[in-house]
């Protein structure tokens, strides 16, 4: 680090004790919680439900080119 005043040590302390005090969870339980809100959401995408797709009236009916 390049030399800090007084007031940018004290600011970034504080913010280090604020990243400390945050609550976190386990990845382990966070990503199986994540699974199953996205498994849970899947009927409800209309990319993945091509039904769904079909009712959204903004839908552009041409096909994409790319050139």
């Amino acid at each position: 680090m390049d030399e800090l005043d007084e007031t940018q040590l004290k600011d970034m302390v504080e913010s280090l004790k604020q990243q400390l005090d945050f609550p976190r969870e386990k990845t382990s339980v966070s990503i199986s919680e994540l699974v199953k809100w996205i498994e849970g959401k899947m009927p409800e995408d209309p990319f993945l439900n091509p039904e769904l797709l079909k009712s959204n009236p903004w839908m552009e009916s041409g096909k994409c080119v790319v050139i």
